[in-house]
């Protein structure tokens, strides 16, 4: 591999890129899942949120394929809108086919893991980013484009990325006073540092009729995005343990553990998420929550909308969209003030079960975002949050800056009014990479790698999926899913059939 000059763009300033031209047509169209870090990172957010809106188990979105070559499959066609801009989106499709994208197979030759301090590592490497142009980017010059969306670098330093050919426009080399044009495509060769996650294995506990059964870690993303790529469950699987064309059915937020479907093609894929869409597969999530949840069953109905597509930030609000979970609490430990809870989410809204148990006023204990007063105020958003208070803590989390996910947002907020919202206590460490100059990153803490929140079981008519229980669920709970749901059922039994309902 030939060395690149010294000055290459990090991943912090590098894209985030949707490979997809600018579209009026609203966003429920493939999302590609190989992508930079800050490069159109709110595009990415609004595309996740509004083609998905998803809880922590997105279904499979239409025909994305990612930079590594793997392929996320749905069913949904893009609705009419009144200008005709489907057939706008169906070029849009082309285009994006003839992206110079990297075959999967050579792609993973560059993943070199390591594993140290229990993490999996991975040596940086080299890699291209390249997108189409954003709409706001839209006749403006490169220099300006480069310099306004990723501050990372000074003016300078974008100067000598543009003429020495490391940021190109369609393939080629042009000058800083370019001015970009729709479909016009953005690529920029960097020294990728990706973030180490938790060293567990990622286990197939099941395969058959087309799928396997994963038990996902925390702290490992599904899928490559933001400075994620070969640190993921999908290029784990890959390179490991040699499956070839992977389509998850169900995605989970990195911190959230359990049960994942992947389907071992389109057809099976497709088929899971009629199922999904029609309410033919029961999901049951197990969390510990701070706090004694009420006996018996509780019904939580209220409405859940996007408060920044950029954050992933979600809330309660009268004009959300529907939305519907049941809980149930198991087990309340009275030295700890905590609740294991089990909840049943009937609809598929992101974040769905963590607003919704932070509405209650029982958030997950360690949950980085809901859980956090220094970001929702003394009552945590228990029962809402005014449009006045919703502005300001959305601007409160932006003024952070770009940070690596919500963990990152959320700590780095709890230092606003300190003069350190600029990077995070422990963030960096002295150490510089003698190639693109990019500081080394702390390694997180145990704490910081884990939410108690797990996808425990997924059953239809015809089959029934299951994982273990987490460590931090089995205390006071059986080991087997038999006893665990003879448990369930006695809880139900003797808190009685009353039901709490939220509306």
């Amino acid at each position: 591999m030939t060395e690149q000059p010294s000055g290459t763009p990090t991943t912090e300033e590098a894209s985030e890129f949707a490979s997809q031209p600018e579209s009026t047509e609203s966003n429920e169209t493939e999302l590609t899942h190989e992508q930079g870090h800050n490069l159109g990172q709110q595009a990415q957010h609004e595309q996740a949120a509004e083609a998905t809106q998803q809880t922590e188990e997105s279904t499979v979105t239409e025909s994305a394929t990612t930079e590594a070559g793997t392929s996320h499959h749905g069913s949904k066609r893009p609705k009419e809108s009144k200008d005709g801009d489907y057939n706008n989106q169906q070029q849009a499709k082309k285009q994006k086919k003839r992206l110079d994208l990297v075959n999967s197979e050579d792609d993973l030759k560059s993943a070199e893991y390591y594993f140290e301090n229990d993490l999996r590592k991975i040596k940086p490497y080299y890699f291209k980013y390249q997108t189409f142009a954003k709409g706001r980017w839209l006749g403006r010059k490169v220099i300006e484009v480069f310099n306004t969306e990723f501050r990372d670098r000074d003016n300078t330093f974008y100067e000598r990325a543009i003429g020495d050919g490391r940021i190109k426009i369609n393939g080629e080399t042009v000058s800083t006073d370019y001015i970009v044009k729709n479909s016009d495509i953005v690529a920029h060769d960097i020294h990728r540092h990706e973030p180490p996650v938790a060293n567990l294995p990622v286990k197939v506990v099941r395969e058959e009729d087309g799928v396997i059964i994963v038990d996902k870690p925390s702290s490992i993303p599904v899928h490559p995005s933001g400075r994620y790529r070969h640190n993921t469950i999908l290029h784990i699987l890959m390179k490991e343990q040699g499956y070839k064309d992977l389509f998850p059915v169900n995605r989970l937020d990195r911190l959230t553990s359990g049960l994942m479907i992947m389907a071992l093609s389109v057809k099976k894929a497709r088929e899971f998420e009629s199922m999904m869409q029609k309410c033919e597969i029961k999901k049951e999530y197990i969390c510990k929550v701070k706090g004694q949840f009420p006996s018996g069953v509780t019904e939580c109905h209220e409405p859940i909308h996007v408060a920044s597509f950029k954050l992933t930030l979600n809330t309660v609000h009268p004009d959300g969209k529907p939305c519907s979970t049941i809980f149930q609490r198991l087990r309340y430990d009275p030295e700890s003030d905590t609740s294991i809870v089990l909840a049943q989410p009937k609809t598929g809204r992101t974040h769905q079960i963590r607003v919704h148990l932070q509405w209650l006023g029982y958030p997950i204990t360690n949950d980085p975002l809901y859980h956090n007063t220094d970001i929702w105020g003394e009552r945590n958003g228990q029962g809402g949050i005014s449009e006045e208070m919703e502005k300001e803590l959305v601007q409160k989390l932006l003024a952070c800056g770009d940070m690596e996910d919500e963990a990152d947002y959320a700590l780095a907020a709890s230092n606003l009014g300190k003069n350190e919202t600029d990077s995070t206590p422990g963030q960096y460490q002295a150490e510089f990479c003698p190639i693109c100059g990019l500081p080394s990153r702390a390694d997180p803490e145990p704490e910081k790698r884990i939410m108690y929140l797990h996808a425990w079981r997924y059953q239809a008519k015809d089959w029934s999926f299951e994982t273990d229980l987490p460590e931090w669920a089995k205390e006071g709970l059986p080991s087997d899913s038999d006893s665990v749901s003879t448990t369930i059922a006695a809880a139900a039994a003797n808190d009685g059939p009353s039901t709490k309902t939220t509306q």
